[in-house]
């Protein structure tokens, strides 16, 4: 069954313009390695699209079909692999860089873990990859934005708000780049500080 299935067509309108700026972010960082570039977790395209603008190679990964549906339509430019991106039908170093963005906290564990080792083997020496994801909880962060991003983590569902509030327990995405071999650090923040985007290069 895909989870994803009854949002599909509302995801745009509904988060686009809240993520647009995140992923215009990623797309510029990544337009440096040129050639091609892999896109893991892409949903609807959102952040193929920014990579697209900017001249990149985009090859999309999703295991939802529905997701997969939307961004060829919108985005025919990529080249969309309905495959699960913790296991990936792609051989090793073979893009100049990976995009995930917004896809770790919604994961189990292991699942997290294994789509950031899959992105380590697939993504070339020298390359780059970037994750967006929220950040925990800190003092000087926006208490409107914080609560918004619960709200709407909750309305997600329970497993996925479990999900969620397991991932921010942890430490978000930084203890989890580490546990793949990948030294990060956080280049950029977006939505009153609850959101990092992390840069590392593999050795």
């Amino acid at each position: 069954m895909d989870e994803y299935g009854s949002i599909a067509t509302l995801y745009d309108p509904v988060v686009g313009p809240a993520l647009l700026p995140v992923h215009r972010a990623m797309a510029q960082r990544l337009a440096p390695c040129g050639g091609s570039i892999l896109d893991l977790c892409c949903g609807t395209g959102l952040m193929a699209a920014q990579a697209l603008r900017l001249g990149l190679a985009v090859t999309g990964v999703d295991l939802s079909p529905h997701m997969l549906a939307v961004a060829r339509r919108k985005r025919p430019g990529a080249h969309y692999i309905r495959a699960d991106a913790a296991i990936l039908p792609l051989p090793d170093s073979s893009f100049n860089g990976a995009a995930i963005s917004f896809a770790l906290h919604e994961k189990p564990l292991s699942a997290a873990r294994a789509i950031l080792a899959e992105a380590h083997r697939v993504v070339r020496p020298g390359g780059l990859i970037l994750v967006a994801d929220y950040l925990p909880p800190a003092p000087d962060r926006s208490l409107f934005t914080g609560a918004a991003i619960r709200l709407v983590e909750r309305l997600a569902g329970r497993t996925h708000h479990a999900l969620f509030r397991r991932y921010m327990d942890d430490g978000g995405a930084a203890p989890l780049l580490a546990q793949a071999g990948l030294s990060a650090r956080c280049e950029q923040t977006f939505m009153g500080g609850w959101v990092g985007l992390y840069a590392a290069v593999p050795a």
